[in-house]
């Protein structure tokens, strides 16, 4: 205890030492601890399923247009055939109107999962209640059932005991209640959350149809992700032998021939986490990279310390206390100031978990399941005991190794002893710059890059955009009557005051969803494309400033003939081979394989669908109409957005809006309202995370770094103010002095400059991923970084060297 009392009474001594040691412990440790959490949480931690490690997700792939939406069919064949998979199911999400008798049918949209009879049992995740999905309620005629999440049956139902058989209205569809699935069930493959799910049924038993889904199986024990994929290319043949027929009419087996579609399969928890793997990876580097400098600084701190107290501590060995009595105060002091900073970095770590999951990208995988949980207070334990060990070895072992009697002799020689201790100090500091810049070239470059990213031209004009999207009852409206219903809906919108234009759409630009997939001929010649169709009225381009480069747009809506298209320039250029696109006017596309024909009416400008980081792909413009031909990949949609242009306020126009829609038809919510603005930033949000966590990280890393050069030169100045006394007792300048102690500063720091140049030419390759516009080897962005750091160096440099100048010789003597 009388030893815990001494390091007590010695850190209040020093309360500025204390709180600097403190801070520094507490942001590096969690720094660490954060990024690691999200890591654990994205990427590593187990999906709550039964046996995950065996989950893989099974996508479909074409030549032409990627990876494309699975047919239910598909599914069937896959479940019939496959010895490497144990199971397989298929699923879509999506939102859906649903409500019981006495609630407002308008007022609620929510998420909602299309999902195979063997999904849950797939998963391996009880109900709370009731049971699954039979294979009866997935086939069309079949019963209507629902299952409801945990949280939708405590929201709505209170938690009733007895929900299961009740009634929920569902797209104007009386569905049975069949059971309710724990929280814990998650469903992040619907990364906007499940409220229901409901059985995915096919349009037509017969055929094959519904390229919307996609695909989640089980490997059979001691299968691998490989032998399943190779397995499941092999068996996509069998789908034209048991369903010869496509929605359209066409031939399955020649679509197989032309689209050659392939299975790809990779474990399902890399497929929840996307590409979001790299960007995650590269801000755990650069938080270790802060707790490194962190520890580096503290490790300087403490040196000084343990040589400023050498004497103090050498003279009561002497007097009989004890090598080892001086050494236990030493280690107490340092765990002390560690369980100090260990409690505060949890809480920090705590509220930025709190504060991703709340305000993060909407888009961040699994981001909901974030938190404070065991393997985040494991990490933030084990690097508090790190810090702890380290602390204590560093300067115990300073204490311990020099003996007693030489640090009494020593005690008046400081300057040459404090030369030969500097040399860890020196090294660590020039560690902490290398640190600094490497961290602030990697800010510094996303900074451009998002600045370039501000500069792309979006292919629209975002300001005064309001984006409203509603989903129509598939039981009550066919495709005559949701083109009457839009067309009712956009003809009272445009009556209204301040709106200068509105439009319809399927895909909304940067939006969530995906355009369609169509494969298309030229003048019906052997080349075909697979292409993006996006489903559009007569007022789209105008309202979202899309512009329109050759020809004419679409008709009005309702007298369009559907047998018209519009085309990107993009779209121009891969079809007709002419850049500006005039040559296209006019031209014929077929759908494949043996489609009706649409003739080229007009070319719009590229339009940025998926990313303002990707160069605009090809696009092709349907009208929105009642279809002459029964393929449903190009049918009306049921959930278009509506664009509206107007000065008006958002809020107001919403308002309008909504009012409008209940006269039309009060059961049908609008699930989605938002400006083009929030859209926009909200397609660049895992960049803007990314930027503002990179940023602080180099903040931090250069205060950091600045204080540790500050502390080593502070240090030589007060080793040597008896050396600069006498110089300046002799008539020296006492500018010459303040350049000497100045240049030692810079020579610290031009000597991390060098190593930090080395160590960035290593990870330069490896930041290429993440740049847009810039190169990772931009001159003008690494010079900004470097003349920063140079900037900062020269100022903690400065400081001490301006107070060695104004050293008082006489003082200086006598102190001596």
């Amino acid at each position: 205890m009388t030893t815990l009392r001494l390091a007590l009474r010695s850190l209040r001594r020093t309360p500025a030492f204390t709180i600097t040691v403190v801070l520094t412990l507490t942001l590096g440790i969690a720094a660490a601890s954060s990024l690691f959490a999200v890591v654990h949480g994205v990427l590593l931690a187990p999906l709550p399923y039964g046996e995950p490690e065996r989950l893989v997700s099974v996508r479909l792939q074409t030549a032409d247009a990627g990876l494309i939406g699975e047919p239910l069919a598909l599914q069937q064949v896959y479940a019939r055939h496959a010895r490497t998979l144990d199971a397989v199911a298929f699923y879509r999400a999506g939102h859906a109107n649903a409500w019981t008798d006495g609630e407002d049918a308008y007022a609620d949209s929510i998420g909602a999962a299309w999902i195979s009879a063997s999904m849950i049992p797939l998963l391996q995740v009880p109900p709370l209640l009731g049971r699954a999905f039979n294979a009866e309620e997935t086939v069309r005629g079949g019963p209507d059932a629902v299952i409801l999440s945990e949280a939708e049956w405590r929201s709505r139902f209170d938690a009733a005991p007895d929900v299961v058989g009740k009634v929920l209205m569902v797209n104007s569809v009386p569905r049975q209640i069949v059971g309710v699935m724990p929280d814990r069930f998650g469903f992040p493959l619907h990364p906007a959350g499940t409220r229901i799910w409901l059985p995915a049924k096919r349009v037509d038993n017969e055929v094959v149809d519904g390229f919307y889904h996609a695909g989640v199986g089980r490997l059979a024990p001691g299968a691998t992700v490989e032998q399943a994929q190779q397995e499941l290319s092999s068996l996509l043949p069998r789908l034209a032998e048991d369903f010869p027929r496509l929605e359209s009419g066409a031939a399955t087996a020649g679509w197989l021939a032309d689209a050659r579609p392939t299975p790809v399969l990779r474990p399902l928890r890399q497929d929840v986490a996307g590409d979001i793997a790299p960007t995650l990876w590269m801000l755990a580097a650069a938080a270790s990279l802060v707790l490194l400098v962190a520890w580096a600084n503290i490790s300087n701190l403490l040196l000084i310390r343990a040589d400023g107290r050498q004497p103090e501590l050498a003279l009561r060995a002497a007097l009989g206390a004890g090598r080892w009595r001086g050494a236990a105060q030493l280690l107490t002091e340092s765990l002390l100031l560690c369980v100090v900073a260990g409690p505060g970095a949890f809480l920090l770590m705590d509220a930025a978990m709190h504060a991703i999951a709340l305000w993060g990208p909407a888009d961040l995988p699994r981001r909901s399941e974030l938190g404070a949980g065991a393997a985040a207070v494991l990490c933030t334990v084990a690097l508090t005991v790190v810090s702890a060990v380290g602390c204590a070895a560093v300067t115990a072992s300073r204490h311990v190794r020099v003996p007693a009697a030489e640090v009494l002799r020593e005690a008046g020689r400081h300057a040459s002893t404090g030369r030969m201790r500097g040399r860890f100090r020196a090294a660590s500091t020039v560690l902490q710059m290398a640190a600094a810049l490497v961290v602030t070239i990697g800010s510094a470059l996303l900074l451009n890059t998002a600045y370039r990213l501000t500069l792309v031209d979006p292919g629209f004009v975002p300001t005064d955009v309001t984006i409203l999207r509603t989903q129509l009852p598939f039981a009550r409206y066919d495709e005559a009557a949701a083109v009457r219903f839009y067309a009712a809906l956009s003809e009272r919108v445009r009556r209204m005051p301040g709106v200068q234009q509105a439009g319809l759409t399927f895909k909304v630009p940067l939006g969530s969803g995906q355009l369609l997939d169509q494969s298309l001929r030229v003048d019906r010649s052997a080349r075909s494309l697979a292409l993006p169709v996006n489903v559009i009225d007569d007022g789209f381009l105008a309202s979202m400033g899309v512009p329109l480069l050759h020809g004419h747009g679409f008709e009005p809506l309702g007298h369009d003939r559907g047998r018209d298209v519009l085309i990107s320039r993009a779209a121009a250029n891969a079809l007709f081979g002419n850049a500006s696109g005039r040559a296209a006017l006019g031209g014929t596309l077929t759908l494949d394989p043996a489609g009706p024909s649409y003739t080229v009416i007009g070319v719009v400008g590229d339009v940025h669908y998926e990313a303002l980081s990707r160069a605009p792909g090809p696009t092709i413009y349907r009208p929105l109409v009642v279809p002459t031909d029964p393929n449903a990949e190009l049918s009306t949609r049921r959930n278009m957005a509506l664009v509206v242009r107007s000065k008006v306020p958002a809020e107001a126009i919403v308002g309008m809006v909504r009012a409008a829609v209940r006269d039309i038809d009060p059961t049908v919510p609008i699930y989605l309202a938002e400006t083009m603005q929030d859209v926009l930033h909200a397609s660049v949000a895992q960049r803007r995370l990314t930027l503002i966590l990179m940023t602080a990280a180099a903040i931090v890393t250069l205060m950091l770094g600045a204080i540790g050069l500050y502390g080593v030169v502070a240090y030589m100045v007060a080793l040597r103010v008896r050396e600069f006394g006498i110089r300046l007792a002799l008539g020296a300048d006492p500018r010459r002095i303040a350049a000497l102690v100045t240049s030692r500063g810079l020579l610290l720091a031009l000597c991390g400059l060098a190593l930090g140049f080395v160590l960035y030419a290593a990870v330069a390759p490896w930041l290429q991923a993440w740049m847009f516009g810039v190169s990772v080897g931009d001159p003008a962005t690494i010079l900004s970084a470097t003349f920063c750091l140079l900037g900062i160096a020269t100022l903690a440099s400065w400081i001490p060297a301006r107070r060695a100048a104004q050293v008082d010789p006489a003082r200086a003597l006598r102190a001596e």
